[in-house]
């Protein structure tokens, strides 16, 4: 789940950035939100191997590189809903001003199913599980508001 919810925020980020380019294209947007996500998990694959290879002076192989891309896959899966989005904007179903909109909303909610999936039970108190749910969801409105506040500058 830490994982997806690094893809989420990163694919916040990419659509965030283009939200205010001046004739952003549907494939385009979309290229950058997939490409972007897949060379993140590239660079948190790397980052994880040398954290490895570090500790113990460890001999990576083959196997422990496969690992750990497996491991963090779902840095890519999260930008899949965004890049749909983006394709279907391209197939006319909406305007790419609506699909940058359903894609802040689908990323905002995904974190939203990744606090409620992760809050924990009713052994912990309803006010720390809302609580809990909540600031993934204010991460995400934050991620969005400060980058219009950037473009706005």
């Amino acid at each position: 789940m830490a994982d997806y919810v690094y893809g989420t925020i990163a694919t916040l980020v990419a659509i965030a950035g283009l939200t205010f380019e001046s004739h952003p294209g549907e494939l385009t947007t979309a290229g950058v939100v997939i490409v972007g996500a897949i060379a993140i998990w590239m660079a948190h694959i790397l980052s994880r191997l040398v954290s490895m290879r570090s500790q113990g002076h460890l001999q990576l192989t083959a196997s422990d590189v496969v690992a750990e891309a497996r491991r963090s896959w779902s840095i890519v899966t999260a930008a899949i809903p965004a890049t749909v989005i983006f394709v279907l904007a391209a197939a006319h179903l909406w305007t790419i001003h609506t699909a940058f909109v359903l894609a802040d909303m689908v990323g905002v909610a995904a974190l939203a199913v990744v606090g409620i999936g992760t809050a924990g039970g009713s052994d912990r108190p309803l006010g720390r599980r809302i609580g809990y749910v909540l600031s993934l969801v204010v991460v995400g409105i934050a991620i969005v508001l400060l980058e219009a506040g950037v473009h706005l500058l």
